[in-house]
């Protein structure tokens, strides 16, 4: 990756933290579900974990990863057991909004991250585009990671992951990160969401070795436009990482008002990062 995008990403790093100090954040105070009544609107998942000893903190309670078992993924990826990382999710883990996202420079990579054999195929969004995805492309590769897809389509489900894992997943990796919910909330409720969730999150299982789930952040779609708040499916999320194992990464909170786009939707590149930041810190990621 370019340098120069390198400083960008800093730059913008250094405004995510900023912001983080007057609101927002990743939520690891709580472990309890969202109850905000804050209008949300499409795109980012959430995972977590299970096990956590009696008296763990409270960071463990939500995320089910204590600060020593994140570290478990710096040890993991130093002993080469983590390689590979594929993310699948939507718009804005596509970059939708964030700077370079309509360079005309900024071609697809040329990778091919969905493919169902019937001509229905979709490729990897540029490398170049300042949004979470490729803010962590950049960590993977600084750290020796061997290979890293964005396997973002705008507009997707997890209903669509449920219903055709292979052409979406397709190798696997050794951690899989799933970022999906936004859409969801304006087509289906609670009780199909969990049934695509839980469908979805199985599949990408048997296909990693790690799976993390991002909550769907809380956009500025009014309430009326959905059939449920994003943020509600991130609490059915949680749950399902609970029982199941998976790491939860609350985001419904890390994007503030401010850091959306025009549309209320898609986080701007200091949104993104703001993401970006939650991931890192549920991974504990040096």
């Amino acid at each position: 990756m370019v340098e120069g995008f390198r400083v960008r990403l800093v730059m913008l790093a250094a405004s995510v933290a900023l912001a983080g100090l007057a609101g927002g954040g990743c939520g690891l105070e709580s472990g309890q579900p969202s109850t905000q009544d804050e209008p949300a609107m499409q795109e980012v998942s959430s995972a977590q974990g299970t096990g956590a000893e009696p008296g763990a903190s409270d960071e463990a309670a939500m995320t089910g990863v204590t600060r020593d078992e994140g570290s478990d993924f710096m040890r993991r990826l130093r002993s080469g057991e983590y390689r590979t990382v594929r993310l699948v999710g939507d718009s804005i883990t596509a970059g939708y909004g964030t700077n370079g996202f309509w360079d005309p420079d900024a071609t697809a990579e040329g990778v091919v991250i969905y493919d169902d054999g019937m001509g229905n195929v979709h490729h990897e969004p540029s490398a170049a585009i300042e949004c979470w995805a490729n803010a962590f492309r950049a960590w993977a590769a600084d750290n020796g990671m061997q290979g890293f897809v964005n396997a973002g389509i705008s507009g997707w489900f997890m209903h669509d992951l449920a219903a055709n894992p292979t052409a979406w997943l397709g190798e696997g990796a050794d951690v899989s990160v799933v970022a999906l919910g936004t859409n969801d909330a304006g087509y289906y409720g609670p009780g199909q969401f969990a049934e695509d969730a839980r469908a979805a999150l199985s599949a990408a299982q048997q296909m990693s070795k790690l799976v993390v789930v991002l909550a769907p952040v809380a956009d500025l779609r009014p309430q009326e436009l959905l059939v449920e708040p994003a943020t509600e499916l991130g609490d059915i999320l949680q749950g399902i990482c609970a029982e199941d194992g998976y790491v939860f990464v609350d985001t419904r909170q890390a994007v503030t008002p401010e850091m959306f786009c025009d549309d209320g939707l898609h986080p701007t590149s200091e949104g993104s990062l703001a993401i970006w930041d939650c991931l890192r810190t549920t991974l504990a990621l040096e």
